[in-house]
């Protein structure tokens, strides 16, 4: 018998005081699965999700309408590994901070750089977003090829993903390590990380909350910068220049079942 359930995302970022007076956001993307596994390859996953749902959170949590997705949870099985795929879109609404000087300010949908947080606010408009994945990924992780997978290695990470290798050293804001894969195409992208313990699916009592990839908050949900040659290898921006551009950061998620 299927035991249905709905997963609430509440939250993308642990956000610590002094992030809501530097970073104001909406930011929104569709998940179409979600897999349940019980090591980093994911050879035996079980199936929470397929499908196309879009979700969408702010700096306070999900945003009403948009943050809740019906799935499947088995009856049997201890897990401690969850994957995700998810389309290359993302919706971006905010302002900030601009990363490259702490003293002026961008909003999304503007190139220009504002001298205070008002104007930024007052011209943030919704913009979309996609990263080249081919460059983002660009130097593989040790199991997937060239172009096609990237790893973030986190810092309290207990047993660190065996076989993968990666040229990033640990990412200081990242609690938890994290491995990227994307499709043939730049459409969509895996996404693979580890649950806060494994969860017993037989015991009879189903988890209040499987939380995964929650890291240290660093303002990560967006970037506010402009545009380098280095930014441009990595498939984060487009054109060098001093003007500003938003882009998604690394993603840390929050999810309750109820």
């Amino acid at each position: 018998m299927k035991n249905i359930q709905k997963l609430f995302a509440i939250s993308c970022l642990i956000l610590s005081t002094d992030i809501f007076a530097e970073t104001t956001y909406t930011f929104g993307w569709t998940v179409r699965q979600l897999d349940l596994c019980t090591d980093w390859s994911c050879t035996t996953p079980f199936n929470l999700f397929t499908g196309s749902q879009y979700l969408a959170v702010n700096e306070k949590g999900a945003v009403p309408g948009a943050g809740e997705i019906n799935i499947n949870l088995p009856t049997s099985g201890t897990y401690g590994y969850l994957r995700w795929r998810a389309k290359n879109e993302f919706k971006l609404t905010g302002y900030g901070l601009n990363d490259d000087d702490d003293t002026t300010y961008c909003a999304s949908g503007s190139p220009t750089k504002y001298a205070t947080e008002a104007l930024a606010k007052a011209a943030a408009t919704e913009t979309n977003y996609s990263f080249q994945l081919d460059k983002w990924m660009s130097w593989g992780n040790g199991v997937d090829a060239p172009g096609y997978g990237d790893i973030v290695f986190g810092t309290t990470m207990p047993n660190d993903p065996p076989g993968y290798t990666s040229h990033w050293g640990v990412e200081d804001n990242q609690k938890y390590s994290i491995i990227l894969r994307r499709e043939e195409t730049n459409d969509e992208f895996f996404f693979t990380t580890v649950l806060q313990g494994d969860y017993d699916f037989g015991s009879g009592k189903i988890p209040g909350t499987i939380n995964f990839g929650i890291g240290a908050a660093n303002k990560s949900l967006s970037y506010f910068q402009t545009c380098s040659t280095y930014d441009i290898g990595r498939g984060w921006c487009t054109t060098v220049g001093d003007t500003c551009y938003a882009r998604m950061g690394e993603p840390l998620f929050d999810f309750v079942i109820q």
